[in-house]
């Protein structure tokens, strides 16, 4: 099987694909691959972003979050994640985040959003990702607006997910409210 075949956007296109069966597969056998690498600095990883919810169209790029023992356990993982292809970026925006992304064939097909266990960005991904696994509606209208935003912001990835913000804090204010 070719590992990527699913996966993976040219330059900085904003492209929405249909939801593709293997994209659980391939976070499956890439987490492992972390896990492997990475221990004991990362005690877990999970799968996020919309790639993560089944049925739910997407940037054909998976979300991988490792989570580090703690900020000095993450910085252990950099080297060892290099070593498995990712390239690390910073922070890249997210104090305390360690970002990492991977490019095969010339397509990004992998970014990685490491943080140390405790940062209120691992509890808020698992939320936003558990609500629109477990509501439908939700799922479909953030489908919806992911569509209209790709076409609108084609070229600008920045624009594009500055312009998702306001519905997926409002995702997860209502999940924390809720819980």
């Amino acid at each position: 099987m070719d590992n990527w075949h699913s996966l993976g956007t040219a330059g900085e296109h904003i492209e929405v694909v249909e939801y593709r069966a293997d994209w659980p597969l391939v976070f499956e056998r890439e987490a492992a691959a972390i896990l492997a690498a990475c221990r004991p600095w990362i005690t877990e990883g999970h799968h996020i972003g919309s790639t993560s919810v089944p049925g739910l169209a997407a940037k054909p790029i998976l979300d991988v979050l490792p989570v580090a023992a703690g900020p000095a356990k993450a910085d252990e993982a950099v080297s060892r994640m290099a070593a498995l292809g990712y390239r690390y970026r910073g922070e890249n925006g997210i104090v305390g985040r360690f970002y990492f992304d991977r490019v095969v064939d010339g397509r990004t097909v992998m970014h990685v959003h490491m943080f140390p266990a405790g940062h209120p960005e691992v509890h808020r991904h698992l939320v936003f990702r558990d609500h629109l696994r477990a509501n439908p509606d939700a799922a479909r209208e953030y489908e919806r607006l992911k569509r209209e935003l790709a076409a609108r912001y084609r070229d600008d990835r920045r624009a594009y997910t500055d312009a998702k913000a306001a519905f997926i804090t409002s995702v997860i204010d209502a999940a924390m409210r809720d819980a």
